[in-house]
């Protein structure tokens, strides 16, 4: 009988919420000391080893609810089919042979679609801001740095731990990503709610050019 370790990973990146597929070479995760799978936002999605016993151990970050989920699972049951679920119940990834996993992918992209306003803005809005956070660029004038993220459809809210304030960022069009990319920082001010997209910054440049 020939046993096929090749499968196909596919778990939504819990830091910008796009789904991501991999190929998983199990049997070359259980001879290294493991294979770390990451989003092209810079997230770490999932982290495959072999743990004493010759099972197989996966580390993931669970975009359900936030928190790190490890699994232990025998070899010959990660080879079969399989959808792993996080510990409230929902699905969080699944690992099988690539035609279910296209299927699986299919669906889930037509949905992610229908989510949000601009997934392909949003997308790469999030990397941005996950770039300026990873480089400490995101922080408030109260004086602390410690920003929490939160995604919905149609923009990105930054919110200060400490004095509440928070940064709307608007990602629906070409023109809001634009205004983004163009920022090396991002500050919070005290107390406040500010927004950043491109119908604000139009406003700002027509009242400099009124003066």
């Amino acid at each position: 009988m020939i046993i096929c370790g090749l499968k196909s990973l596919i778990v939504r990146c819990q830091f910008c919420g796009r789904i991501r597929t991999y190929e998983v070479n199990l049997f070359q995760a259980m001879k290294k000391s493991g294979i770390k799978y990451t989003c092209e936002c810079g997230a770490n999605n999932v982290y495959i080893s072999r743990e004493n016993n010759k099972d197989i151990r996966i580390e993931l970050n669970c975009f359900n609810c936030s928190d790190k989920h490890i699994y232990h699972i025998g070899l010959m049951d990660i080879l079969r089919n399989n959808n792993i679920h996080c510990y409230q119940g929902s699905q969080i990834c699944f690992i099988g042979d690539k035609e279910s996993a296209k299927k699986i992918l299919l669906e889930k992209q037509d949905l992610c679609k229908d989510c949000f306003s601009n997934f392909e803005v949003l997308g790469k809005a999030l990397k941005q801001v996950y770039f300026l956070d990873k480089h400490n660029r995101i922080n408030c004038n109260c004086g602390n740095s410690n920003i929490s993220i939160e995604i919905f459809s149609d923009r990105i809210e930054l919110k200060c731990k400490n004095c509440n304030s928070i940064n709307i960022i608007f990602a629906e069009t070409d023109e809001d990503l634009s205004i983004l990319l163009r920022r090396d920082k991002i500050e919070l001010r005290e107390h406040n709610i500010t927004c950043l997209d491109s119908i604000n910054e139009k406003n700002r440049n027509i009242k400099k050019q009124g003066r």
